[in-house]
């Protein structure tokens, strides 16, 4: 690895650390804080505690993420890979509800969408090398 690229994975080693503690702490928040009746609202054909759940998931997998390529074991590449997809996947399904509901939260969501989408051509080419 060059100097670029050993920036790069501390860059990716730090956001990974930083975007699972975030979406971890604020989902366990939010499943702790929010009441019986609005976690199973059926109203709005919509069941939060499933975002919460699945919230807290890929912010443990984040965070996972991050102490593999802190460990720099040989399939981190791979997995971080993985959890980008993962990443990209819960933003842009909840940024719609984000915007109306939390702007402040769609502007993380923004960020984390954008640095996610610069990360993925050195995750390919790192992954390619193992």
């Amino acid at each position: 690895m060059n100097r670029k690229d050993r920036n790069i994975h501390f860059f990716l080693f730090l956001f990974f650390i930083a975007v699972g503690l975030y979406m971890s702490v604020s989902a366990g928040w939010e499943l702790i804080s929010t009441n019986q009746e609005e976690l199973f609202d059926f109203e709005n054909k919509d069941i939060p505690i499933f975002m919460y759940i699945s919230q807290l998931l890929i912010g443990l997998v984040s965070l996972f993420s991050g102490f593999v390529m802190w460990m720099r074991i040989h399939w981190a590449f791979s997995f971080s890979l993985f959890t980008s997809g993962l990443l990209i996947a819960y933003n842009l399904n909840n940024m719609g509800r984000a915007i109306y509901e939390n702007p402040t939260e769609a502007i993380i969501m923004a960020a984390i969408l954008v640095i996610v989408m610069q990360s993925l051509p050195f995750l390919i080419r790192q992954n390619q090398r193992i």
